[in-house]
This record gives C-alpha cells, sequence and structure tokens, in this order.
C-alpha cells in the first residue's frame, strides 16, 4: 500500500464532489468506502482532512467509518493517526462503527488496538460486549479462547457475572462446561450470599451445573464459604453433591 501524493488526494476530493454535485451519491458513496482501505491511514487522514473543507457534508466522517471495513491493523491504524492528526469527529465515528465487529472478528481488531498503543480502547469495546445477550456473548467468549485471550475472558467473564442473575444463569447455560464453571467461579467471588443463592435456584434443573456452583462455594475463603452454603440452606437449596453412578473424582474439602 503505497502513499497518495497531494495531487493524487486532491482529484480525489474532485472527483467524489463532482459526483455528489450531479446527484450521483451512491457512486460518490461507493468511491469513499472503496478509498477508505485502499490507502495507508496517513493518507485517510490527510483525505479526511480535505474532505472536511472541500468535499460533500458529512464525507469525511463517512471516509473515516469506512475504515472499519478493512483489515482490523488497517482500521487500528487509522484511528490511532485520526486522533494524532485532530480529526476528534472522524476518530469517534469510526471508534463507535468499531463497536459493531462480528464476535469472530473482535479478537483480531483488539490484538491490532493493543499492537497501534490503543488498549484502553479495546477493554472499552470488550466491556460493551459483556451485556450482550447470552448467545452472542457465548460466541464471543469461544472466539477469545480460540484465539489465546485468556485474559479478555476473565474480563469478560468478570463483567458478565455482575448482571441480573436471570442474566447470568441464561448466560452460563449457553456457554461451554469450561467457560461455565470459569463464570460460576467469578459470580461465587464477586456476589452476596443471597444472590449467590438465587442463583443456585436458577440453575438447580441442571446437575452440572449447580454441582459446579457448590464446588465454586467451596473453594471460597472459609467465612465466605460458610455464608454462601448458609444461604444455599436457608433458600431450601441442596449444598451436597448430586448422587451419579459414576461421581465426580474431585472431592469438596
Amino acid at each position: 500500500m503505497r502513499a497518495r501524493t497531494t495531487v493524487e488526494l486532491v482529484a480525489l476530493v474532485q472527483r467524489i464532489s463532482g459526483l455528489h454535485q450531479q446527484g450521483a451519491t451512491h457512486e460518490s458513496a461507493a468511491i469513499v468506502r472503496q478509498v477508505a482501505v485502499m490507502i495507508t491511514p496517513e493518507d485517510v487522514a490527510r483525505l479526511a482532512a480535505m474532505l472536511q473543507q472541500n468535499g460533500p457534508a458529512g464525507s469525511s466522517t463517512y471516509l473515516a467509518r469506512s475504515a472499519s471495513t478493512g483489515a482490523p491493523e488497517h482500521a487500528a491504524a487509522t484511528l490511532a493517526v485520526l486522533r494524532r492528526d485532530g480529526m476528534i469527529n472522524e476518530a469517534a465515528d469510526l471508534f463507535h462503527t468499531l463497536w459493531s465487529a462480528s464476535s469472530a472478528a473482535l479478537p483480531a481488531l483488539l490484538a491490532a488496538l493493543e499492537q497501534s498503543g490503543q488498549s484502553a480502547d479495546g477493554q472499552t469495546l470488550l466491556w460493551e460486549r459483556a451485556s450482550a445477550p447470552a448467545e452472542e456473548l457465548a460466541e464471543l467468549a469461544q472466539h477469545l479462547k480460540a484465539a489465546g485471550r485468556t485474559a479478555d475472558v476473565r474480563h469478560l467473564l468478570r463483567q458478565a457475572a455482575g448482571r441480573p442473575i436471570n442474566e447470568v444463569a441464561a448466560i452460563v447455560g449457553a456457554l461451554s462446561e469450561e467457560t461455565a464453571a470459569e463464570l460460576i467461579g467469578e459470580l461465587a467471588r464477586i456476589r452476596s450470599a443471597s444472590d449467590i443463592s438465587r442463583f443456585g435456584a436458577a440453575i438447580q434443573g441442571s446437575s452440572e451445573l449447580y454441582d459446579t456452583l457448590l464446588f465454586a462455594a467451596d473453594d471460597l475463603e472459609e467465612s465466605r464459604a460458610r455464608s454462601v452454603f448458609t444461604a444455599l440452606r436457608t433458600g431450601g437449596l441442596p449444598t451436597e453433591l448430586t448422587p451419579r453412578p459414576r461421581s465426580r473424582s474431585r472431592q469438596r474439602r
């Protein structure tokens, strides 16, 4: 990807503006979308500045948003350059567009933001996804694990563990067994004993999940574990593992 000369960028502005003035707005927008991923991040910022001054209204922010359709590295680098060059509105539009990245694309985008010195923005995106519906959150956790981003999985689950109990129960049901156990562990560490009891009631229909909750509670510091088991008994819930023909090898303390 080579850098464009000022003459080339001016020609682009003239072409985009000319089509817009002729009423060919779709053609004009198509050129902006195409150019956004074909030129360097530095040239995106230069072209955005020219469009801001001379192009159709809104074309500079549209150019910035369109950079999100390119490779994650290109989008992240463009975001960094727009901010560096003081293109505040354009950078904000691009960042907000990145919020809609698919679960499959998000791990690569998080890595690209880190590489461009924008790790905090990646954590903001992850925080935003923690409020997603159960199936979507489960899908994201799976993609993050596959990409080896275990710290991001923990961050995502920690945020999800703070959601309303019925939502946490739905999320646990959508996760893989291993990831569900991680979320239950987070919930056991951060929620009140009464919240954990309500969660236990919500998942009691699944003996596997309920036993995982008992193990998580048993792993807590002694006084906190005692409070949780007391809350479970008060709520009429069992505090012993579900009997099985083949019991789990792990023993509660």
